[in-house]
């Protein structure tokens, strides 16, 4: 569905391991957008079992319920209804020319890695916890450690550089991932980087905000931030007040408290 953005394959690519690893069979993703480059040099791709690897009505060997159920069209907009979901980690298959370039990139031997730059293109502004917080963390949290930040450098993405940050412009998502891959620890609002980090087992502060919560998916070492309220996890497509709500309510000495702990 045209919702589903990379972070899906991600969690795509985690089932479908768990099934190679149980069964022996390669897996024919199914799905209209065809592969990207997350699935450069997987070993179980293929052809022997068909999986789902996002929410689709054709039919398939093995079908995973992922964490939306279905759309629910309101006078404001599309809601997307969430189920519960436990994702399965997957590493992503880097080579070792993309992790010695991100080494020459980042020399520093610990830093966190920290992503401002929400992506708007479903969620609207919901994923928008706030830029000049993510800087307040930021210059405390830059007493303690070195931060990175990797701006995808594209379309949507036009936040300025974060001060007291190494800030690296990189448009190719491996060559991000690979900088992801070397820092302590991450620090954003749900989205791609918790689920490439956590198949690096690399613990994420976690902004959930309105939109979702732990018991729609989590992956254990993180620490999920969201707006305990009945109207979470909301999913709203458009700009919801609950999610404005949620993100103000999560406040930077809350993010740097978990920021601390992850130290």
């Amino acid at each position: 569905c045209k919702f589903m953005g990379l972070g899906d394959d991600i969690m795509f690519l985690g089932e479908a391991e768990d099934i190679y690893k149980k069964t022996g069979k390669k897996i024919k993703p199914l799905y209209g957008n065809g592969l990207n480059s997350l699935y450069d040099n997987v070993e179980f791709i293929g052809n022997d079992i068909a999986v789902n690897a996002r929410d689709t009505d054709k039919p398939s060997d093995i079908h995973i319920n992922y964490y939306t159920s279905k759309k629910e069209k309101t006078l404001l907009g599309e809601k997307l209804i969430l189920r519960p979901y436990k994702p399965k980690r997957f590493a992503l298959r880097l080579t070792e020319e993309e992790e010695e370039k991100a080494k020459k990139v980042v020399p520093d031997s610990e830093f966190m890695i920290v992503n401002p730059d929400y992506k708007s293109s479903f969620f609207s502004s919901n994923k928008n916890w706030g830029f000049k917080k993510f800087q307040l963390v930021v210059n405390e949290m830059s007493k303690y450690i070195s931060v990175v930040r990797v701006m995808p450098g594209f379309g949507q993405y036009d936040e300025p550089p974060l001060k007291k940050c190494l800030n690296i412009t990189e448009s190719n998502v491996r060559a991000q991932a690979a900088i992801w891959k070397k820092a302590k620890f991450g620090l954003t609002f749900d989205g791609l980087m918790v689920h490439i980090m956590s198949g690096f087992n690399i613990p994420v502060v976690n902004i959930m905000g309105g939109l979702i919560d732990e018991k729609t998916m989590s992956y254990e070492g993180n620490i999920n931030l969201f707006y305990d309220h009945p109207m979470t996890p909301c999913g709203s497509t458009w700009d919801c007040n609950h999610c404005d709500e949620a993100n103000e309510y999560i406040t930077t000495d809350m993010v740097i408290e978990a920021c601390k702990k992850l130290l």
